[in-house]
């Protein structure tokens, strides 16, 4: 304890204003929707952790060996290692939970959710990047070959995890890749204490056993957070999502069921992903389909249309029409980006054909617009000739909606071939001949 007490008495004048800064950042985030004073926190904790494993990494272990093998017999090599190796990453890794604490602490899911997401590894990279600075200070080179090794390695580590990250996540390669992590940081620091002749061993045997257990322990709080929890609990959202990310499919099942009873967007959203990431079928009903849409607004359900036009599911038609002219009272501030959910509606026409065009008579412009480009997926000639006649409409949004859905039903666009206006009679001509060779 006494080596930990020297070195904290360098580092105290650090430790205690952060006390003001975590203050200061803990108003700014509950009162202002403001991230500068974050990234000063963020940044200053990053540099006191360098600091940290700089003056640790200064002390000559082989100076207090002796002395505590003497004072706490064999146990005190351990004893030792903990001291000089694991409290300085020990140390700034209870600085980082306790910014993200800070950082989150208006989050709904407060603390729950930063400290899950910290277990799942969420600023684990202050940790690592740490370590890359003890190997190279190790090194004891120059600070002029010191400084730009460690640059080149952080770089060369930030971009080949971005790279494995963005080929096995999700997936069991994101478990690979924490568990690679896990032995790289345990060998290191294991390596470089070791006196053993057979150090090498020793390092791996150490970092195999002890990183499995470390990533055995995470997992299994997880899953038994997941196991234990309430249905549409928060922690069986957070722990479900976080166990598919690594690989645990099965918990897709659950997962599917607690989204119809939260009804978080940003949930269905997630598990959707995952669903067709894993190439999962899903075990909705129609009436369970319809539950999940209407507990959002239409613009964030793209993603569950994209699933149900690939499979070809059907709804209640009567369900979308109330749900769909509701929704765009209020308009969607990027109505232009309903293409799954617009195609999916359109698949309903030739069954409800009088209802469209009803629709289109008594609509709002964005409901005009729904309906217009909606036609596009249909192969029918009342609409084609309904379009034709809106390429003509004073309202230069519905004559542009018209085109574009008589362009992709015809795979055509006379006007870009024949260099006219798209309302021009040429253009027209063209549209009704198509239309005229169409079966009724």
């Amino acid at each position: 304890m006494q080596i930990i007490k020297e070195q904290l008495g360098r580092i105290n004048h650090f430790l205690i204003f952060l006390v003001p800064l975590f203050a200061v950042n803990a108003i700014f985030n509950l009162r202002y929707d403001w991230g500068g004073v974050s990234v000063i926190a963020r940044i200053y904790i990053m540099v006191l952790s360098f600091y940290i494993i700089f003056i640790f990494s200064q002390i000559n272990t082989d100076e207090y060996r002796t002395e505590y093998t003497a004072r706490y017999g064999w146990i005190g090599k351990y004893y030792l290692f903990a001291v000089l190796r694991i409290f300085p990453f020990l140390l700034m890794y209870l600085l980082t939970i306790v910014f993200t604490l800070i950082n989150y602490i208006n989050t709904p899911d407060w603390p729950l959710e930063p400290v899950y997401r910290l277990l799942d590894g969420r600023y684990s990279n202050t940790v690592i990047y740490a370590l890359i600075l003890f190997i190279v200070l190790k090194q004891k080179k120059r600070p002029g070959i010191s400084i730009p090794l460690f640059i080149i390695i952080s770089v060369l580590y930030f971009a080949a995890e971005k790279v494995l990250r963005s080929i096995f996540n999700p997936g069991p390669g994101v478990s690979i890749i924490k568990l690679v992590k896990y032995f790289i940081f345990i060998f290191v620091l294991v390596y470089d204490y070791s006196k053993s002749k057979r150090r090498i061993l020793e390092s791996v045997f150490s970092s195999l056993v002890g990183g499995s257990l470390l990533y055995a322990s995470i997992a299994s709080f997880f899953l038994l957070s997941f196991f234990m929890s309430a249905p549409g609990s928060s922690s069986l959202s957070i722990s479900g999502g976080i166990l598919l990310k690594s690989g645990f499919v099965f918990a897709l099942d659950k997962l599917e069921k607690n989204i119809l009873e939260t009804g978080n967007s940003e949930d269905i959203k997630d598990i959707f992903q995952f669903i067709e990431k894993y190439k999962k079928e899903t075990t909705y009903t129609p009436l369970e389909w319809e539950k999940l849409i209407l507990k959002n607004r239409i613009e964030n359900n793209e993603y569950i249309f994209r699933h149900i036009n690939r499979k070809n599911i059907k709804l209640n038609f009567e369900t979308l029409k109330t749900y769909t002219v509701s929704q765009l009272m209020v308009p969607p501030p990027h109505a232009a980006a309903l293409d799954q959910y617009i195609r999916h509606f359109g698949s309903y026409y030739n069954e409800n054909k009088k209802v469209f065009f009803e629709l289109y008579e008594s609509g709002n412009q964005p409901l005009k617009i729904l309906i217009l480009k909606s036609l596009a997926y249909t192969e029918d000639k009342d609409a084609v000739n309904f379009l034709i006649n809106k390429i003509t409409s004073v309202e230069r949004l519905q004559s542009e909606t018209s085109y574009n859905s008589l362009k992709k039903i015809t795979g055509q666009d006379p006007a870009a071939d024949l260099k006219k206006e798209k309302y021009d009679f040429d253009v027209i001509l063209f549209f009704r001949n198509y239309a005229v060779k169409m079966k009724k």
